[in-house]
């Protein structure tokens, strides 16, 4: 019985192929090749004119998704990661990957089969790509020009921050660096006024390290640029998704934290491949 079915619904196929006007088996060599050769032709143009619209109406319904599934989830971006299936979402200070078919969130790192971190290539990816319409020169620089640089998303009021300050006073002295310093002081008024303190002094890196070294005057100093300066900070916080202090980046890569290995690791690194000019600011 169940073989007569679907001898009956081969031979329904094969009727219906007809109708439409498709031979049922090819009547020479050469004929099945023509019509192969037009049938790759048109998949072809049709797959030059869709694949962009295509893939983009695809990620649209991802998206889509994402946001009714997961009403609670905030993020910036949503695009294709490297493993067929799966949505690498920015959500600011990490990547998270999102499978539509599953559901599912998945929270966690991927390496390729070089040992290449992909998350943190797309972190870097991300951030710049958020930062490249803001003016980064409103940060505070201090160093040797030509020094490697390395970016700080710092708190005066942070006491790991303060602990990093000491560490380049004393053990990371020998290390050639420029620091560049970005107040991430957005919850606090009191570590906005101590930036802005240090933004209006006529000596910033003097006013800086008397901070970061609990040495605080009576009297802090106010001016327009300074506080003007500070929002900007507060800004590029935001934008580079920094959400605790000490964040550092070094040459794209994220230092989460006081971490004297990584960041002595990239100094020396770095330093191999550039000549400082001894200048500062």
């Amino acid at each position: 019985m169940i073989i007569h079915r679907i001898v009956k619904l081969g031979i329904a196929a094969a009727l219906m192929l007809s109708a439409y006007g498709l031979p049922l088996w090819a009547e020479d060599e050469n004929a099945a090749q023509s019509t192969a050769q037009i049938t790759t032709q048109k998949t072809e143009q049709k797959t030059d004119q869709n694949t962009d619209s295509g893939i983009d109406h695809i990620q649209a319904q991802a998206e889509q998704l994402l946001k009714s599934n997961f009403s609670n989830f905030q993020f910036y971006s949503i695009k294709p990661s490297a493993v067929g299936g799966l949505y690498e979402i920015d959500t600011g200070g990490n990547i998270v990957y999102y499978s539509p078919d599953a559901s599912v969130l998945i929270f966690g790192e991927m390496y390729n089969d070089r040992g290449e971190n992909l998350s943190q290539v797309a972190v870097a990816a991300a951030v710049a790509e958020r930062l490249k319409d803001l003016d980064l020169s409103v940060a505070l620089e201090f160093g040797p020009k030509g020094a490697p640089l390395l970016t700080e998303y710092s708190n005066p009021l942070c006491g790991w921050c303060q602990r990093l300050h000491g560490w380049f006073d004393n053990e990371g002295r020998a290390l050639a660096v420029r620091r560049q310093i970005i107040f991430a002081v957005g919850h606090s008024r009191q570590s906005q006024d101590l930036a802005e303190h240090i933004l209006c002094s006529d000596d910033p890196e003097r006013a800086f390290a008397d901070v970061y070294n609990r040495k605080i005057p009576g009297q802090l100093l106010r001016c327009e640029d300074g506080n003007a300066r500070v929002q900007q900070h507060i800004q590029i916080t935001q934008a580079a998704g920094v959400s605790s202090t000490p964040t550092l980046f070094a040459d794209g890569e994220r230092i989460r934290g006081f971490d004297q290995v990584k960041i002595r690791e990239y100094l020396l690194a770095a330093s191999s491949h550039e000549t400082p000019t001894g200048e500062d600011q």
